[in-house]
């Protein structure tokens, strides 16, 4: 049985100590296709290790839109795009719209959005989208530069998910869904096809534990709640999330 991880942040300083280690955890638990993060210099070098260790280990390179605060000057992009020559990553992400906490840069991140979907257009590659509080503009970003991909931690709507997947997407859910008052995802979870279902940790972040780093090992729970949801067996999630993880490469 394999678990993927349509989300995480392996090359997060988080993990400096034992990161190793804790990839070991990881492949124990059956964790073996993962999409890796990297929005820093720092998590590119590490993630670009363990893909050439891992062949289920998958590169996304992107510009935050959460660090766009102190510089969203375009040389930035420049890098990323030089970033994609030079390492040649599965995907672009994690990039989109935070109006949650970063309200008072739309400007700058649609700016960014728009332009790391064309990069990703102009290189054939997916996107991971990062969308809070911010779902009608992202739909409408998405509909005027069309890539593939996924929505990331997804906690809107069941119509807005609707209309993300009528786009292509495959809509992401990670360890809300294990509270218990995640009525909402959790109502999008019964609802959509089980065809565009994905599931992540966004380790080390999002963790459902108080003072617990999260890791790609612990997912086994998030799966067993969505299988519930579903009222299937966790062995048949798993192979259909795998079948999906694998769909948005091909």
């Amino acid at each position: 049985m394999v678990y993927t991880d349509a989300h995480c942040h392996l090359g997060s300083r988080q993990y400096d100590d034992d990161r190793d280690e804790m990839i070991a955890r990881m492949l124990d638990k059956g964790v073996s296709k993962a999409i890796m993060i990297c929005c820093s210099r720092h998590d590119l070098l590490e993630a670009v290790r363990l893909r050439s260790l891992y062949p289920g280990f998958k590169l996304a390179v992107s510009v935050h839109p959460q660090d766009l605060e102190y510089n969203c000057s375009d040389a930035r992009l420049e890098e990323l795009s030089k970033i994609v020559e030079e390492y040649h990553p599965d995907m672009i992400g994690e990039t989109g719209l935070d109006y949650r906490s970063h309200p008072h840069t739309k400007i700058q991140q649609r700016h960014f959005f728009i332009s790391q979907l064309q990069l990703a257009q102009k290189h054939s590659l997916p996107v991971n989208v990062h969308s809070r509080q911010a779902s009608a503009d992202t739909l409408d970003i998405l509909r005027k530069y069309p890539c593939r991909g996924i929505i990331h931690s997804y906690s809107g709507s069941i119509e807005m998910a609707r209309l993300f997947i009528k786009e292509g997407y495959y809509i992401s859910f990670g360890a809300s869904v294990l509270f218990s008052n995640s009525h909402k995802p959790q109502q999008v979870i019964s609802q959509i096809p089980l065809e565009r279902l994905l599931i992540e940790t966004d380790s080390p972040y999002q963790s459902p534990i108080r003072d617990h780093r999260h890791e790609p090992a612990d997912i086994a729970a998030i799966y067993e709640t969505i299988a519930g949801i579903r009222n299937i067996s966790v062995e048949q999630l798993c192979e259909t999330v795998e079948d999906n993880f694998d769909n948005v490469f091909r």
